[in-house]
């Protein structure tokens, strides 16, 4: 199967859809639109010519030529994005380099300055202020990640240290899913294999187990906001990789002209309508006494988000909103990661065994009951996941941040107030002096760090240090959940989910790609990795496959 951005229209194709532009222009017409074209190009000309003249950052320019307009040094990022950052990363690898976009150069710092940009305080460095950048918060309605910080201390506070007590109705309402999404699967002595698509069905899976940590056992299978949890990333992505090919002066309008835009408005107000008032009534109640979220059976985000909430965050709306966001961050990062994971999988039968093998193992130890424990000693399983990572990150930038004051770094590097700061991760992590052959998936990479021998040349090594492999644990040269105190609190809850997801899927079933199909490939449209949403691949049930929860 070719890449889906390979299909490309013939000559003749595009005359015929393009026909109906075909009108005679009287001359004097046609020469001012001429003329006007030429003045036009030769403005974007010298607004390229003042690039570098007026930076405020004495820094060279990966890949601008004088001739080019800041639109078309835009589209270039937008589509080539990762070459970009890889050439100029391995050309002056020790320095720091900008990019250029329509309305801001991006600065491109040095690996060796990633201690002291992690240890930044936000007030000199904003990470949040640079995502509501990158998702153009104002058109978006994520400008909410600036406004309110409740939701980060929720997951890092409240839902990480319960992952124990919830993984078990995480896995009953894993149990729920597949059996829905799954029950036309054909077995080994039916007719054969039964055709899906990943990504759809993965994204469905995906919400509902999200929803069952963020609104609860009632809410999490109700088809409204499962539509919300899956439909509203979609929406919100298309926004955003359009908008960002044009300048910020044309959002405010451009926006409009957008179905996804309205899409992902439409999805917002249905998920207040929605939460709207089962939070209003949860605050009320909290406000006289006679409601705490430990009263609760099964307490979720959305009960500690009602009661916890202070001030202007102390408001239904504002928190059904919070509840979106969440659902953005859970469900799209984790279905990336299942998809490109599940790829890595079926194209790998030897990984596929060991993967199988230690699932059987561990079950032995857990003697018939499955605990939350039993992940931890999924060290294949693990590693397989951060290796399917390094190759398929959801975004190949890092360690972003908007600066709210200048700042010069110890290598003289300086960085106006205002300024765009990343760091290449993808770059990083597959440098060949870092990762030894990085083009080839090695599933079981990491398991082997972790379980290293030579001592004489190692070191010993002791369980701290062989943390540092796990797929949730960030490093220096592993930074796609970030790195430091501002590491993503989520990670843990991803590291369970997709663990729990190919435990069921493993034991159970068997995959293949459809005909002569080898692994598909990912899009990258500016930062942003995505996978081809419609594109099939083929499963069977194992006669005598039992998953162990």
């Amino acid at each position: 199967m070719d890449h889906p951005l390979r299909h490309l229209s013939t000559a003749n194709e595009t005359h015929s859809k393009l026909s109906w532009l075909q009108y005679d222009v009287p001359v004097s017409y046609t020469h001012i639109l001429i003329i006007t074209s030429i003045t036009a190009y030769l403005y974007a000309v010298y607004q390229a010519q003042r690039i570098a003249k007026n930076s405020k950052v004495a820094l060279p320019i990966g890949q601008w030529s004088l001739l080019m307009p800041r639109v078309m040094h835009n589209a270039l990022y937008g589509f080539r994005a990762s070459k970009l950052l890889d050439s100029g990363y391995t050309k002056i690898k020790s320095k720091a380099f900008q990019l250029i976009q329509n309305d801001r150069n991006i600065i491109v710092l040095p690996h060796t300055l990633l201690d002291q940009l992690s240890s930044l305080p936000a007030t000199v460095a904003s990470p949040h202020g640079a995502l509501e950048q990158d998702l153009l918060g104002p058109h978006t309605g994520l400008n909410l990640i600036l406004d309110s910080r409740l939701h980060h201390s929720i997951v890092q506070r409240k839902l990480t240290p319960r992952l124990p007590i919830m993984a078990p109705r995480l896995q009953d309402e894993l149990m729920n899913a597949v059996d829905f999404h799954f029950s036309h699967v054909e077995n080994e002595e039916g007719n054969g294999w039964t055709k899906f698509q990943p990504y759809q069905v993965l994204a469905k899976i995906s919400a509902q187990l999200a929803a069952r940590a963020l609104v609860g056992r009632e809410l999490c299978r109700n088809k409204i906001w499962l539509d919300v949890s899956v439909n509203y990333t979609e929406s919100l992505f298309r926004t955003i990789v359009v908008l960002r090919f044009f300048p910020a002066w044309t959002h405010s309008t451009l926006r409009y002209l957008l179905p996804s835009y309205w899409a992902g408005q439409k999805y917002v107000r249905t998920a207040k309508n929605l939460l709207g008032p089962i939070i209003q009534d949860m605050i009320d109640k909290n406000n006289v006494g006679e409601w705490t979220s430990a009263d609760d059976q099964e307490p979720s985000v959305l009960s500690w988000l009602a009661e916890t909430a202070k001030g202007r965050d102390r408001n239904a709306e504002t928190l059904a909103h919070v509840e979106v966001l969440l659902a953005l961050a859970s469900v799209h990062t984790t279905l990336l990661r299942m998809v490109n994971v599940l790829y890595d999988i079926t194209a790998d039968s030897a990984c596929l065994a060991e993967l199988r093998a230690e699932i059987e193992d561990v079950a032995v130890a857990e003697k018939g009951k499955w605990t939350y424990a039993a992940y931890a000693r999924l060290e294949k399983l693990d590693s397989v996941m951060r290796e399917s990572q390094r190759m398929s990150p959801p975004t190949i930038l890092g360690l972003k941040r908007l600066f709210k004051e200048s700042f010069t770094f110890e290598d003289g590097t300086h960085v106006p107030r205002g300024a765009y700061v990343t760091l290449p991760i993808y770059a990083i992590e597959n440098d060949a002096s870092v990762t030894q052959n990085p083009e080839k998936f090695d599933g079981l990479r990491s398991y082997r760090l972790r379980h290293m021998k030579d001592n004489e040349a190692q070191g010993v090594r002791n369980a701290v240090e062989r943390e540092e492999y796990q797929f949730s644990s960030p490093g220096p040269t592993v930074l796609n959940f970030g790195y430091g105190k501002t590491a993503c609190p989520g990670r843990f809850f991803a590291s369970l989910v997709v663990k729990m997801v190919f435990v069921k899927l493993l034991t159970e079933f068997d995959f293949r790609y459809t005909g002569k199909e080898v692994r598909p490939q990912n899009i990258v449209m500016h930062e942003f990795l995505f996978c081809w949403p419609w594109h099939w691949m083929e499963m069977k049930k194992r006669a005598n496959g039992v998953c162990p929860f």
